[in-house]
């Protein structure tokens, strides 16, 4: 039978066999010995008991709770990271400065709506500095910084290449009971990244003769005319089946759906002007009739060279027939040329463009020697030509619209996104490389007059290199875009596909952009004879191998939109009727533009897209 003893019985019943031993003659018994080692160890246990064992559930407790408060704000930070990503994932800016700002906006107002052991974040402050997260009771900061997702370097707000998102943390608590231990709060921290997810996208760039029929341009018959005084140059209109030939290209030649080959700028192949405005390049006539030409008398380079008749009687001047001898850009912008001052240089007239364009307005000899001074009243001086030229270029529609729009859209994506760029060029055929280039003569390749050279038809195949982005050599390609032949859509995107499948980073998002003003009308292949079988058959191997084609397609006149409808539709996926983006598949659309100032917002929509399909994946 167990016995239970309080602490003041054990005590008199030890100190009576202590009085006992004394009575023995001081002899003390075992059973004494035992009961005085039992009173220390009991009297131990009364200390944790009392003190101790509450000390630590304290601390247990404390730390529980700290842990609560880690977690939660490792769940904040956790929010703020991913919601800072999907802003910057879906961003329709081109500036990275402002792009990392509106993500480190979204993020800060989700990471303020948290709460750590029901204490609301909204007091949370950005800090600037890592070394500034140290947190007082009360206190919450926070600290928001990019970095480069090859390196894992912290890139400046300024820089594309920050495509990580970091935050960290810290928040200071109150212990419940920490007073009784001398510690009064202990801080919390907390780290998280997120990463944008990875793109992979190649441009098919139609550089086809018609991206230039929307440009203003003059038709002009430059010739001498010996009964004005002494001579003198004379400029004159030329009047085709259609009317006076100044105005926008199409409306001049007034082509069929697909567009013009005559070009605004090198290379101008002005003798297509033929097939519908029914005029005649004047050295394509003399070289029919195997006669002196009347553009400086069949003679190229024309700088410092008068008109072909000059003197009279050494050309004829065809004035029987609609002929014409110059094409040149209004580079004012207007149908009908009104004058212009561009980078200095004074274009007050018709009869500027034209001697600028020719190179006669570089030097008083020239000037002189070309005749151009009985005519013109500016003062010649070096850079008239380059100046005419880089002015021309800026009016070239829809292709420099066209090009203005990818440029955005591709900043867009390479601010948003990890993005890698290809590029491929197309008319009749593919490029190669970035410097592909396809010859012809610079006016006219059916005369043949002027420089044979070769025009830039630009292919920058996609890396999977780490960093390796190719940005700026794409960026380069399209600039140096002109517009010239045909249009191979089925080349160009087999092109694409080959180079996705073989040369795209493993995991990535792939994706081909088509832009196009027209239709499949080259027979060239590489998968059929038929422009538009050879289309279709190169989407299906696009959706065989997992790539999006987002098609856009430019309608520069009603009459082709049916025909565009056909070949670059989202809603008819069957492989020999339907269309392209349709047959393609996942997540492909197809774009209709009819206004070529609408390119800007089409690309970004494509750009939007392309991001939060990367990010939804």
């Amino acid at each position: 039978m167990n016995r239970k003893y309080s602490t003041r019985a054990l005590s008199k019943e030890i100190d009576g066999k202590i009085l006992a031993v004394k009575a023995t003659g001081g002899k003390c018994p075992a059973a004494v010995t035992r009961l005085r080692r039992g009173q220390g160890i009991l009297s131990l246990i009364l200390l944790f008991g009392f003190t101790l064992f509450p000390l630590l559930a304290i601390l247990t407790f404390e730390l529980g709770r700290l842990y609560l408060a880690k977690q939660e704000l490792q769940n904040a930070s956790d929010a703020a990271a991913l919601t800072g990503t999907a802003t910057l994932a879906s961003s329709d800016n081109t500036n990275p400065s402002q792009a990392h700002l509106d993500a480190i906006a979204s993020a800060l107002k989700i990471f303020r709506a948290n709460t750590t052991l029901g204490v609301p974040l909204n007091t949370a402050t950005v800090v600037s500095s890592p070394a500034l997260l140290t947190c007082n009771i009360g206190e919450t900061k926070v600290f928001f910084e990019f970095l480069n997702p090859i390196t894992y370097a912290v890139e400046p707000i300024t820089s594309p290449n920050g495509k990580v998102v970091r935050v960290s943390a810290c928040t200071g608590s109150e212990l419940a009971f920490g007073k009784f231990m001398g510690i009064k709060s202990w801080g919390v921290t907390a780290l998280s990244t997120s990463a944008v997810p990875k793109l992979d996208v190649v441009v098919c760039f139609d550089v086809s003769g018609s991206m230039d029929d929307q440009t203003p341009v003059t038709f002009i018959k430059r010739k001498w005319d010996d009964t004005l005084g002494g001579g003198k140059t004379v400029y004159n209109d030329v009047t085709g089946v259609n009317g006076v030939m100044r105005g926008k290209i199409y409306d001049i030649v007034k082509p069929g759906p697909t567009g013009t080959s005559l070009n605004a700028t090198y290379p101008q192949l002005l003798t297509d002007s033929y097939w519908n405005a029914r005029t005649y390049f004047s050295e394509y006539l003399a070289n029919y009739y195997g006669v002196t030409g009347l553009r400086s008398g069949g003679t190229y380079p024309e700088a410092g060279l008068p008109p072909g008749n000059c003197p009279p009687g050494t050309a004829y001047t065809f004035d029987g027939f609609r002929t014409f001898t110059d094409v040149v850009v209004n580079i004012d912008g207007n149908n009908t040329f009104s004058g212009t001052v561009y980078d200095g240089y004074a274009f007050p007239d018709v009869a500027t463009l034209v001697e600028a364009a020719r190179g006669n307005l570089e030097s008083d000899s020239v000037f002189r020697s070309s005749k151009a001074n009985t005519a013109l009243s500016v003062t010649p001086r070096p850079g008239y030509q380059k100046a005419y030229f880089e002015a021309a270029a800026k009016q070239l529609k829809p292709m420099a619209e066209a090009k203005s729009a990818l440029l955005t859209m591709n900043q867009i994506l390479n601010t948003d996104a990890d993005a890698h760029f290809g590029f491929a060029a197309f008319d009749s055929e593919v490029g190669t490389t970035p410097t592909t280039t396809v010859d012809w003569h610079n006016i006219d390749d059916s005369a043949p007059y002027g420089a044979k050279q070769g025009f830039p038809l630009p292919r920058v195949t996609i890396s999977n290199a780490a960093g390796n982005t190719q940005f700026d050599q794409v960026n380069t390609a399209i600039n140096s875009c002109v517009a010239m032949g045909a249009t191979n859509i089925g080349a160009a995107i087999h092109a694409a596909t080959q180079d996705l499948k073989s040369r795209g980073r493993q995991g990535s998002v792939k994706a081909i952009i088509l832009f196009t003003d027209g239709e499949p009308t080259e027979p060239g292949g590489p998968l059929s004879s038929d422009p538009k079988a050879n289309a279709r058959m190169a989407a299906v191997e696009a959706r065989d191998a997992g790539i999006a084609v987002y098609t856009v397609g430019l309608a520069q006149n009603p009459a082709i939109i049916p025909d565009q409808r056909a070949i670059l539709n989202d809603t008819n996926s069957d492989p020999t009727t339907g269309g392209i983006a349709a047959i393609a598949g996942h997540g492909s659309t197809f774009n209709l533009v009819t206004d070529s100032s609408q390119l800007r917002g089409t690309f970004a929509k494509i750009a939007r897209r392309l991001v939060k399909l990367v990010s939804n994946k």
